[in-house]
């Protein structure tokens, strides 16, 4: 230490210090997982005929309604079978259009390091999206604001188990709706360096959602991917205009469309589960079809968001069966058309983080791993049924993904042999614990959260007999208070800035 520094210079040296040992001990944010598992199926290949035959016959015969008067007219000069909003579309038509989607295809952080590959063979975790409420660091249920929205943020940011920033993870209910999703996109550019998704509610408002990450990103934009957009569907069998208004801009700016039909089974889809996917695949189907008649090779992703309802109190309800048997289906069908596919992968129905949201969370995150999912949506935070997301929580489904990834990523065969070699080494009755292959390799052998507990119960009531929810809250609190924003070019800053103080002196706050 230099003996005539400042004392302040001296602190901020001791604190870099501490920082930097930090940081060493954190767990680098995961890589694109690469499945080394293959696929459950559900379905035989003639029963996967089945079902496409059935979407085909959907919208060859009842056709999808685009309640758009732009893709209308664009589906009529394709030559789709147009009669006022309602289009029918043949099988040919379709398969040609959905060809045109890539396979796979790359997504983008404003930090370099930060590339996705969203593909056939690959799986990426994003948090929960669009909660109105949020329960906080005290455990309280509330609606959200702003600053929860950047605490998401910041948390997704520092957690490792997270690819994509969520965009809006939250609502920030404390901003008046016509301003949000310029709040929403800001903070995403600012608090995390990672792709993100922007809002497609509307041209003008996924315009802005564009030209804020364009302001960041510049021409780079041209030619890649920096942010998708979610297009969710009104089943049964309709896409509205809000929705294809924003699918057009994020299409025509080269960057990502999720496009997911809304699937409550039971409710607006039928009480089974094959003709619920029958449905729901020729929703999605016609969907994805229409972003590649809006510009061909637009990076689409399959999505669904697909839950049974309560016949007692009509409320959606996660984890269950029927739900996980439609995943695996709606994989099988992803890959039978080449096209990468998203889960809803960490969805509870619980009121409070407790066993029931750790069980509907558990099986909707294994369902959609074992069922090859690509894109694990909702994979941290989610609660009620999407009403909440939960701070502590967030911290749990965190490191619940890298426990998932490394059982997506299979059996690795690499150590085999310098493993085997310990066998010889210690032979009958010996132990393992000191032998120099564990000590090399023990850390990345066998995974050890820190999130869940292993103490015994002395150890435990030592600590405080803190409950998984507090030690997560306090996590949370702990990544928040040691939080430092990614750098940014100033003059970018100031740019975003400026375009959010311009956007909201043109835009009515007011209600429309």
């Amino acid at each position: 230490m230099n003996d005539h520094a400042p004392p302040h210079a001296r602190r901020r040296g001791g604190r870099a210090v501490v920082a930097a040992a930090r940081q060493a001990e954190r767990i680098p944010r995961l890589s694109v997982i690469r499945y080394g598992i293959d696929p459950v199926t559900a379905l035989t290949e003639a029963e996967l005929d089945r079902i496409h035959a059935a979407s085909m016959t959907i919208l060859r015969d009842i056709g999808i309604e685009f309640r758009d008067e732009t893709a209308v007219v664009q589906w009529r000069a394709a030559g789709a079978d147009v009669q006022g909003t309602r289009v029918r579309l043949s099988e040919a038509m379709i398969m040609e259009l959905i060809a045109k989607a890539p396979d796979r295809f790359t997504m983008h952080g404003r930090n370099p390091d930060h590339v996705v590959e969203i593909g056939p063979d690959t799986m990426v975790f994003a948090t929960m999206q669009g909660a109105p409420c949020v329960r906080d660091l005290d455990g309280v249920r509330r609606a959200s604001t702003l600053e929860d929205l950047r605490n998401f943020n910041r948390l997704t940011q520092s957690l490792p188990g997270f690819h994509i920033a969520g965009g809006f993870t939250c609502e920030p209910t404390d901003v008046a709706v016509p301003w949000r999703h310029l709040e929403i996109v800001r903070t995403a550019l600012l608090d995390t360096d990672l792709p993100f998704f922007g809002l497609a509610t509307g041209q003008a408002r996924a315009e802005d959602c564009v030209a804020m990450a364009r302001l960041v990103h510049g021409d780079f934009m041209d030619e890649h991917a920096v942010m998708a957009c979610h297009i969710s569907g009104n089943s049964p069998l309709v896409w509205d205009s809000t929705m294809l208004e924003g699918l057009r801009v994020y299409a025509e700016a080269g960057q990502v469309v999720l496009m997911s039909p809304f699937v409550l089974g039971a409710a607006n889809t039928p009480a089974d589960v094959a003709a619920t996917v029958a449905q729901l695949n020729a929703e999605a189907l016609a969907g994805l079809a229409y972003a590649q008649l809006v510009r061909a090779g637009t990076r689409v992703i399959y999505g669904q968001y697909t839950v049974s309802v309560s016949m007692k109190s009509g409320a959606p309800m996660s984890g269950m069966p029927e739900v996980t048997l439609m995943n695996v289906m709606i994989g099988q069908l992803a890959r039978r058309y080449g096209l990468p596919w998203r889960t809803t992968a960490s969805q509870a129905s619980s009121k409070l983080f407790d066993a029931q949201s750790g069980y509907e969370s558990a099986t909707a995150m294994m369902s959609g791993a074992t069922a090859g999912a690509n894109l694990m949506l909702h994979a941290g935070g989610w609660d009620e049924a999407g009403l909440v997301c939960c701070m502590g929580k967030i911290v749990a489904d965190a490191e619940q993904n890298l426990l998932i990834a490394k059982y997506a990523q299979g059996v690795s065969f690499d150590r085999f042999d310098e493993a085997l070699e310990a066998v010889t080494r210690i032979g009958p009755g010996g132990h393992y614990l000191g032998d120099a292959f564990t000590l090399k390799h023990f850390r990345e052998a066998f995974i050890a959260p820190e999130m869940l507990d292993y103490l015994s119960h002395e150890q435990w009531k030592a600590a405080g007999e803190k409950s998984m929810d507090q030690r997560c809250r306090e996590k949370a609190a702990e990544i928040l208070a040691e939080f430092e924003a990614p750098p940014i070019d100033p003059a970018l800053r100031a740019a975003l800035d400026e375009f959010v103080t311009m956007r909201q002196a043109e835009i009515s706050p007011a209600i429309a």
